[in-house]
């Protein structure tokens, strides 16, 4: 006998557990036990990696987007007992791109001055999403209304754990426990390449999984074929013994 190991979803950017549900209803059905991280609101990468670490009993595969595919990679290098395996969907290992780090203070005093969702329309959501996907009302909608939800606090706290977070990079070859790399092959914030370059430099059991028709906001573009992914790749590599 063996059992199907708990499952953490880590959201992204000015996200909420919104972006996993698509995602989260397949793998609660096929027997996997689900949950959703706490709000990732703090202003570092590590104080949400020791957030998360506090608030998960025990091990759990930690599976994170974007930012908090960061945090979930924090958490692998803090704390590895408590993840055994690790999903890195739409991820970037290095610090802040030195362009991004220049324009978040701007985006931030914006945000402060009552401008959150100009910001996320016009500077955010265009680089989120394929070509095919742009038009899609119902996913800008959801879009806009995590980070509407979320507010200005949250994006300014997000922003700043962003622009000052460290390059995980040197710590990648450290990873022993399996590692999926997942990306949207539209993804223009970070780009399946990047995905290949990360899963080099880990030593250990890593691999890619090139998602068609998303882009960077893969849970919500093609959530059924992120499913199949994850659902394939835990069979594979975590099923684990049941406790007696």
């Amino acid at each position: 006998m063996s059992a199907l190991p708990p499952v953490v979803l880590l959201p992204g950017n000015m996200c909420d557990e919104r972006l996993w549900q698509p995602v989260a209803d397949r793998l609660a059905a096929a027997g996997h036990r689900v949950g959703a991280a706490p709000r990732l609101d703090h202003d570092s990468i590590a104080a949400m990696a020791d957030a998360v670490l506090a608030d998960v009993p025990g091990p759990a595969v930690v599976i994170g987007f974007s930012m908090g595919a960061i945090v979930a990679a924090e958490m692998a290098r803090r704390a590895p007992r408590q993840v055994p395996a690790l999903g890195l969907v739409a991820f970037n290992a290095s610090a802040d791109l030195p362009e991004r780090a220049a324009v978040r203070p701007r985006q931030q005093r914006d945000v402060r001055a009552g401008r959150l969702a100009a910001v996320v329309a016009d500077e955010l959501k265009p680089n989120y999403l394929a070509e095919a996907n742009r038009q899609d009302r119902e996913l800008l909608a959801t879009v806009m209304d995590m980070a509407v939800a979320l507010g200005p606090d949250v994006f300014v706290r997000q922003s700043e754990a962003l622009r000052l977070r460290d390059d995980l990079r040197p710590s990648l070859p450290s990873l022993a426990m399996p590692v999926l790399l997942a990306c949207g092959v539209d993804d223009r914030l970070c780009p399946p390449e990047w995905h290949h370059a990360w899963a080099e430099m880990i030593e250990g059991n890593a691999r890619v999984a090139e998602i068609n028709g998303a882009g960077h906001l893969v849970p919500l573009e093609q959530p059924g074929a992120l499913a199949e992914t994850l659902l394939a790749w835990l069979a594979e590599e975590t099923t684990c013994p049941t406790a007696s």
